[in-house]
């Protein structure tokens, strides 16, 4: 089975897109930013953000909360920091920018929206966060660079046409948070890290948390299942749901098993196959690592992908599947341990990537994971 490659749309609509909340803070470099957070509404989706504020390392911090659902294809939510003139005019004037952030393991982009790209495809920076440890990150203005769906208008981001600052979380269906403050436009040079200190006392470390175990009654849970016939021959799912392992990394040896109830949205053409992956580009052989089947085996041999049976529309289905687990994850987040639906279907003659049905959804009453020991 292949990984559905990411892919990312212009949004063409995300103007219209609803404003959820907005906060103000200055920067370092003086006048001041309006934060303001949108999902992924206006695109007809139904991913959620909510934003709070806080205080980190004696500066004001924003706490960005919700979860991402798959009612839009590539759902997403945004945060974008809007400057007053007098920061626009630093913004114009930037060798780097920092900022520190506290994310789940997935990654996040920041961008740098001008007004010569007319098609969204704004000059942006992706970094992978570590789960629940802060980071710095710094960012010289010229990495960034113009995703490749879109139309080129120079080799590197022309700040004379800066407009704000945004960043993009378009993570695995379910819950997520992440952290940001501190933010800064560096117009002097590209800082190191150690010569950027913290603005007021930084607050006591808290005590480890518990460690939370892996899985549990994660009900209910939706399955989506989407058009991967670009890429493969099947409509695919991937749950990269933080919950699934709670920063355990898979190695090899381990056993699983999944207890599941759910009605399909519509006929299933197939049966559907369902096993551990890493969907880290680290782990693309060339499209992801398989940790609990082998690649190309044949569907419920020993080697093959564990099987949900071929049903109706609205039919109740109920299994419990077990998944042995032959590799090693290349990291603990969530994205390098996830679980994967795919049910074949038929394409459509004549039309490169488009298969003949719509995407179908698993309606999960239950879905409980669990190790088994």
């Amino acid at each position: 089975m292949k990984k559905a490659q990411v892919a990312v749309l212009a949004f063409c609509v995300l103007a219209l897109a609803l404003v959820l909340s907005c906060a103000s803070s200055a920067p370092s470099g003086g006048g001041s930013w309006d934060w303001i957070v949108n999902a992924d509404e206006g695109n007809g989706g139904s991913s959620t953000i909510v934003m709070t504020e806080g205080t980190e390392e004696g500066v004001p911090s924003y706490i960005f909360k919700g979860a991402i659902t798959k009612k839009y294809e590539y759902g997403y939510v945004n945060v974008k920091l809007m400057p007053d003139a007098a920061t626009l005019d630093q913004l114009k004037k930037a060798k780097a920018i920092s900022f520190r952030v506290v994310g789940g393991g997935e990654p996040l982009s920041v961008k740098i929206t001008t007004s010569d790209v007319k098609d969204y495809a704004y000059f942006e920076y992706s970094f992978e966060t570590v789960d629940g440890q802060p980071q710095t990150v710094i960012v010289p203005i010229e990495y960034f660079m113009q995703p490749s769906w879109g139309k080129a208008v120079g080799a590197t981001v022309n700040l004379d046409n800066a407009e704000f600052v945004e960043y993009l979380y378009q993570g695995p269906a379910g819950p997520y948070e992440f952290k940001l403050w501190d933010f800064r436009i560096h117009t002097a040079g590209i800082p190191k890290e150690k010569d950027i200190k913290p603005k007021g006392k930084t607050a006591a470390s808290a005590a480890p948390a518990a460690p939370k175990g892996i899985g549990g009654d994660l009900s209910p849970m939706e399955v989506r299942l989407i058009d991967n016939f670009e890429y493969g021959d099947n409509y695919q799912a991937v749950i990269a749901d933080k919950r699934l392992f709670n920063g355990h990394k898979i190695v090899p040896g381990e056993t699983y098993t999944l207890k599941i109830t759910y009605t399909a949205s519509r006929d299933l053409e197939n049966v559907v196959e369902v096993g551990l992956v890493d969907t880290t580009p680290s782990a693309y052989k060339p499209y992801w690592g398989a940790l609990s089947f082998k690649d190309g085996a044949d569907t419920g041999a020993p080697d093959g992908m564990a099987v949900l049976p071929k049903s109706k529309k609205d039919e109740v289905v109920s299994a419990t599947i077990t998944l042995k687990t032959t590799q090693t994850a290349s990291g603990a987040s969530s994205l390098a341990n996830a679980l994967v639906f795919g049910s074949k279907g038929a394409g459509r003659k004549g039309s490169k990537g488009s298969g003949v049905q719509k995407a179908v959804t698993l309606n999960c009453t239950e879905f409980v994971f669990t190790e088994v020991k």
